[in-house]
């Protein structure tokens, strides 16, 4: 029963998310260090898989942890990477190059492919429609709509999500659209956006419940905490935005969940 900032810790590894879809088809957003951790994960008995590793943007946080992804070594594996970055396949070689790692890219074995797309273009894997949309962030991020069945699964980091989002015609809005659980950037506080931290690519807690509960989103994610913050300040944060969000009264998602290592979420 204690407190989750007695107990663990929101502020570990850096951006990775895992969508469940199945076995041999493995769906991962970013690869931060978090996605070493997954790959600890993995049984040692399992076949080939193909993993999709879809990029917000290229900054280390989220790509760093790929030299350590031990399925790009197995040549039973295929990886693709997706993306809007057309240096995306340059810059993780050039991660891997001496002096920043001892192993080159070269000697990963698995079958890796670059799908680097134009802006605006969806993908489709085995039924799965994936849509995105670009990002305020330097350097430019993109968001990632995975559609299946009639339900989706939203993930929106790097973003910094501004009055115009939360407006009715928002593209961001549609974007968000009833979809069953959105993962969102809530970095800062609403005071840091608005003031020191403007135009630094982030969202805070507030912006996010206010985007999603206007598009009428079921879980909502508070994601990619300030490692500057304490897990205690995190968890005041979120707990004064809840009490803003009751005395304004206006709609949010009925679930809100703050992020951390390990969490796993049924859709």
């Amino acid at each position: 029963n204690l407190p989750h900032n007695l107990r663990g810790t929101y502020r570990a590894n850096t951006t990775c998310v895992q969508i469940g879809t199945n076995d041999e088809e493995v769906i991962l957003c970013d690869a931060g260090t978090g996605i070493r951790d997954y790959a600890l994960s993995i049984p040692l008995d399992a076949g080939p898989r193909t993993y999709h590793i879809f990029l917000s943007h290229l900054h280390w946080d989220h790509i760093q942890g790929f030299p350590f992804f031990t399925p790009a070594y197995n040549p039973a594996n295929r990886i693709v990477i997706h993306g809007f970055h057309k240096e995306a396949e340059a810059v993780f070689r050039s991660q891997m190059q001496a002096p920043f790692f001892p192993v080159p890219f070269e000697c990963m074995q698995a079958d890796i492919e670059f799908d680097i797309r134009e802006e605006g273009q969806d993908f489709e894997l085995n039924g799965l429609l994936v849509r995105s949309i670009r990002q305020n962030h330097p350097g430019c991020s993109w968001g990632y709509r995975f559609e299946r069945g009639g339900e989706a699964i939203v993930y929106s980091t790097d973003a910094e999500h501004s009055a115009e989002s939360r407006k009715d015609n928002s593209a961001f809005i549609d974007f968000f659209k009833n979809a069953e659980v959105a993962i969102v950037d809530a970095q800062y506080t609403r005071e840091q956006v608005d003031n020191d931290k403007r135009n630094w690519g982030h969202s805070d807690h507030r912006t996010a419940i206010e985007l999603t509960g206007q598009a009428n989103v079921g879980h909502l994610v508070l994601f990619h905490h300030e490692p500057g913050f304490s897990d205690a300040k995190i968890e005041s944060i979120f707990a004064a935005e809840l009490e803003e969000s009751n005395r304004q009264n206006g709609p949010r998602p009925k679930n809100i969940t703050l992020a951390y290592d390990g969490l796993q979420l049924e859709a």
